[in-house]
């Protein structure tokens, strides 16, 4: 058994069907019953990942991340990096970071502030 992707020809829907190998070429859309069309992809391989440095480092677009909403803005793109797994990114934050405390020193702890979880506030999207 393998999990295989279709996507319906109709309503564009895409859906995950747990098949027998070889996998059917084309199934039942479950939404509007027209035909589904297998699709070639594979966890991983669909496409390229956004870095986490590259994207919001917002709680609200990242909730997969634990504790993010608690830590300042100079620490959340390494929080994303390490929880994903992405260590070329993580490595390259922490580098930055290095850098960044030996021409400033500390953080300003500050700037670990209470927020909503309604939008990014200014400082948050540095």
């Amino acid at each position: 058994m393998i999990l295989v992707d279709y996507r319906c020809v109709s309503c564009d829907a895409t859906t995950e069907s747990l098949t027998a190998t070889p996998p059917p070429l084309r199934q039942t859309c479950a939404r509007c019953g027209d035909t589904a069309r297998r699709r070639y992809t594979t966890a991983g391989l669909a496409g390229r990942a956004t870095a986490p440095a590259a994207g919001s480092t917002a709680c609200v677009d990242n909730p997969d991340v634990p504790g993010l909403c608690h830590v300042g803005p100079e620490a959340k793109r390494t929080l994303i990096a390490r929880h994903r797994g992405d260590t070329d990114t993580l490595a390259r934050e922490q580098q930055r970071q290095r850098a960044e405390f030996e021409r400033s020193g500390p953080p300003d702890p500050a700037r670990v502030l209470g927020h909503t979880h309604t939008a990014p506030t200014r400082h948050e999207t540095a």
